[in-house]
């Protein structure tokens, strides 16, 4: 059962021993900050694709909604 405000979530067993190694060589405090900033940072780095895809979106959705 997860903490309160938290998730479980399952991840493949590789991402789980590379965040794993992430702590055990002290570039984390431990295994859930190691995910929490990997997906900070895929977040980051697919923040303008994501931003052109809700462009799109909203663009489809008025032109369907207005013909």
């Amino acid at each position: 059962m997860p903490l309160k405000g938290f998730k479980s979530v399952t991840v493949p067993e590789e991402a789980y021993v590379l965040a794993k190694r992430l702590v055990e060589v002290g570039l984390e405090e431990n295994i859930g900050e190691a995910f929490s900033n990997a997906l900070k940072e895929y977040v980051k780095r697919r923040e303008q694709a994501i931003k052109e895809l809700e462009a799109v979106k909203t663009k489809w959705k008025s032109t369907l909604e207005n013909p």
